[in-house]
Formats: structure tokens, sequence, C-alpha cells
């Protein structure tokens, strides 16, 4: 099981992540605090997911469809449009440890390694893309029900 003090650490630091890149992607300066929310919560679903022993790639998938779902929710009710919580608080997901060490095992000659390494960051990839493509309508859907009662 994962401790208390590795999950608020976690979701300090992811959160910081997310609202750096927010400032650079220049998100309205008002939003920042829910773009630190959605990295950071989505984050700390990685981290819970790995207490349980999940793999790398549904530990992504989960942290993706946690930031999905916490996106779309803040994009309908601060209405804004979903890419600028979603953008943002994704970026802690972002497979670029693996990607580096892929690229730096092309260099050195390692090319076995390099192809696992570059793998293993597709996949992570796919894993984004899958979580927020499921989060997107499965949140809307609901929305759209609430409407309509």
């Amino acid at each position: 099981m994962v401790s208390f003090a590795r999950i608020v650490s976690a979701l300090l630091v992811s959160s910081f992540a997310s609202v750096a890149w927010g400032i650079i992607f220049q998100a309205p300066r008002r939003r920042l605090v829910f773009i630190g929310m959605c990295g950071g919560v989505g984050w700390c679903a990685w981290v819970i997911a790995q207490g349980f022993g999940w793999s790398d790639v549904s530990r992504t998938l989960a942290g993706a469809f946690v930031v999905g779902v916490i996106g779309e929710v803040f994009a309908r009710v601060l209405r804004e449009p979903a890419t600028v919580f979603i953008t943002s608080g994704i970026v802690p997901l972002v497979p670029g440890a693996a990607s580096f060490a892929a690229m730096q095992a092309f260099v050195i000659g390692d090319f076995i390694g390099g192809v696992s390494l570059v793998t293993q960051a597709l996949f992570a990839a796919g894993a984004i893309a899958a979580g927020l493509s499921f989060a997107s309508p499965l949140v809307r859907g609901l929305f759209s029900l609430k409407r309509r009662r």
C-alpha cells in the first residue's frame, strides 16, 4: 500500500508541474489552481494504482482517465474549454523518462534495450489517449442526462 506522505508529496509536485505547464501554455491565470488539481489528482491515481501493483500502462490509463474526468467536469462547471485543464493536467503522466532512456540506449548502441523502452513509451502514450478518450464521452453523457431531467 502507498503511504499518505507519498500521496501528499505526489499531489504537491505534480500539481506544481501542471501549473507550470499551464503558465507556459498561457492558460487563464484564474484557472491555474484547477489545472493544478487536475494534474495532481491524476498523478495521485497513478501512485495509488502503483500501490496496488498495476503495470505501468494500466497506471497511466487510470491516471489519464482521472485527468480526463476532472478536466471535463471543470470545463462544464467553469465554462472553459476542456483542453485548458487536460493539456496541462496530463503532463505528469507523459512518459518522458522512458523516451529519454530509449534515445540514450540507441545512442550508445543498445538497440534491443532502446526498442523495448520505445515500446513502453508508446504503450504509455496509447494509454493516455485511451484514458482521455474514455473519460470525455462518459462525462459528456452524464452531463447531458442531468440536463434532460
